[in-house]
């Protein structure tokens, strides 16, 4: 089939609702972005930390009208990739989809395996005194999570939801019983200023934004969906006003529950599972426990929604012959099944790199969780690069639909609030540039961007046809 064929490949029956919309954007794991992300957030913003969650969640906020403004305007397997093809030129959405595809690897395509392997290892050790390795357990969540994409993902979907609610039950009755024993030292609004200086703060707002990463996971299954016009913007939208609301919350429980001498003491550093030790400290351990089980649940939550937007984004490209036309190959459950392979295939590489590489106590954090901390850093860089670019190509969007009327502006100013958030973090996270081994997310993030920057090259001078036919299949809504 040429690049010019309108001949769509097809990934199966629009069988998928607003409830599976809302249960992928859901997966981006709430609740395990509260147990360990809002940990590293406090690791830098210290005291801060609720600062830094509240910045990065309006910034969300303004990202999700973002995506909803694309939302309402295409569908396509490839959602972001196809979103700026479409909306600015080809080239700037060929490089972006590598860019974007790249970071979701890293995000969700092996680093995540570490985390559920490090903290499903200690699980087993502390609640039933089994000891297995991090590393074979993250090997098996990878194939449990490969085999549910690979036979479809609208009953793993549905299960995503039950997770999500059932684990953040455990972690809502932390947080009423630190705000109702008024923490360590009181209950107080500095937690939202900047205490401790703005650069730790804007630091933690780059992990503050990552909560969010993934909030336009449900794009990716646009093409399977009834009426995505509609139920894609919704689902992104109330799913980051949800999560705004629980990440504030758990952040100032979590913060006062340390208090501000502990925290100024490193306490966030110096706890390796934060909301586990204060459930024992306010409430006791059988808390604990059920904490940390509801963190494992809702990372393979998180691992599943990275996959399918990842192999999806595969496929899309595949299908778009810009990248080999094997991986465009659909199984027989109407999945992408060479995507998916390619997630698989990554996540043992990731898995396999961090198990030969010790870090020798570089750092403060297990070596398995300081490659999940990279890793996790790489990818946020190279996804919110993408998140800037669809800010200001949203801004070109408003300006075709409104001209220079008043409702382009009150919009246009929506969408730059979105924009700043990425450049502010960007500020935090490369001012003062950090040290070994944490500065290796942005050197990784930039060998990413040159990788990503020469596949376009080659693209450029071999498939010049297929860059200029990028997102063919994409349906235009308007």
């Amino acid at each position: 089939m040429s690049a010019g064929q309108t001949v769509k490949p097809s990934l199966g029956p629009r069988s998928l609702d607003f409830v599976h919309a809302v249960g992928q954007t859901l997966a981006i794991g709430p609740i395990f972005s509260a147990g360990v992300l809002i940990g590293l957030i406090g690791s830098v913003a210290g005291f801060s930390a609720p600062l830094a969650i509240l910045i990065g969640s309006l910034g969300a906020l303004a990202l999700g009208y973002v995506v909803s403004l694309f939302a309402q305007t295409y569908t396509g397997a490839g959602a972001v990739y196809e979103y700026l093809a479409r909306s600015t030129t080809k080239d700037i959405g060929v490089l972006a989809a590598g860019i974007y595809f790249l970071g979701t690897l890293f995000l969700g395509s092996g680093g995540i395996y570490l985390a559920i392997g490090f903290f499903g290892s200690n699980f087993l050790t502390s609640a039933a005194g089994i000891t297995v390795s991090p590393y074979v357990l993250g090997t098996l969540a990878l194939l449990l999570v490969f085999a549910l994409n690979h036979y479809g993902v609208k009953i793993t979907i549905n299960a995503v939801i039950g997770f999500a609610v059932a684990a953040a039950i455990p972690f809502l009755i932390l947080a009423v019983a630190i705000v109702a024993k008024g923490g360590a030292e009181g209950n107080t609004l500095r937690a939202f200023l900047p205490v401790d200086g703005w650069n730790g703060t804007l630091y933690g707002v780059l992990f503050a934004v990552l909560l969010f990463v993934g909030f336009e996971a449900a794009a990716s299954i646009s093409e399977e969906l009834h009426s995505p016009k509609s139920h894609i913007p919704i689902a992104v939208l109330l799913t980051i006003v949800i999560g705004t609301l629980f990440y504030s919350l758990m952040g100032y429980a979590a913060t006062v529950g340390f208090g501000q001498t502990a925290v100024a003491n490193g306490a966030w550093q110096n706890a390796e599972s934060p909301f586990y030790d204060l459930a024992r400290q306010y409430v006791g351990g059988w808390l604990a426990t059920l904490i940390d089980l509801g963190i494992i649940l809702d990372m393979l939550s998180l691992s599943l929604a990275f996959m399918v937007t990842t192999a999806r984004g595969v496929f899309a490209l595949a299908r778009d012959h810009l990248l080999p036309a094997p991986l465009a190959a659909v199984s027989r459950h109407h999945t992408p099944l060479a995507g998916n392979l390619v997630v698989l295939g990554w996540s043992l590489v990731l898995l396999g790199l961090s198990w030969v590489w010790d870090w020798n106590g570089a750092n403060h954090l297990p070596p398995i969780m300081q490659w999940f901390s990279i890793t996790a850093t790489t990818g946020s860089f190279l996804v919110e690069l993408i998140y800037l670019v669809l800010a200001l190509a949203a801004v070109r969007l408003l300006f075709a639909r409104h001209g220079s009327s008043i409702a382009f502006a009150w919009r246009a100013l929506v969408v730059l609030i979105g924009a700043l958030v990425p450049i502010l973090a960007f500020r935090g996270a490369l001012w003062p540039f950090p040290s070994y081994p944490d500065n290796l997310g942005a050197w990784f993030a930039l060998a990413a961007i040159v990788l990503a920057g020469l596949w376009y090259l080659v693209l450029r001078f071999t498939r010049p046809q297929a860059i200029r036919s990028a997102a063919l299949h994409a349906t235009d809504l308007e």
